[in-house]
């Protein structure tokens, strides 16, 4: 399962870390796979003390300051 060797890998690299930063995995589009989701995520995140997920908008933002 892709969320245990995530989190085998995430865990043993950080496992001192005060804070870890993830990308928030996106769901997928299926309305069936909700609780699914919410499992791959506390097993992603099993172990861990303290975790932010961010999502993005999926494209890059320039800002110009002039």
């Amino acid at each position: 399962h892709t969320a245990v060797r995530l989190n085998e890998v995430i865990v043993s690299r950080s496992h001192d870390a005060r804070l870890v930063v993830v990308n928030l995995p996106g769901p997928q589009k299926s309305p069936t796979c909700d609780s699914n989701y919410m499992e791959f995520l506390e097993v992603l995140t099993e172990g861990l003390e303290r975790v932010l997920m961010v999502r993005g908008g999926g494209r890059e933002v320039i800002t110009i300051y002039s």
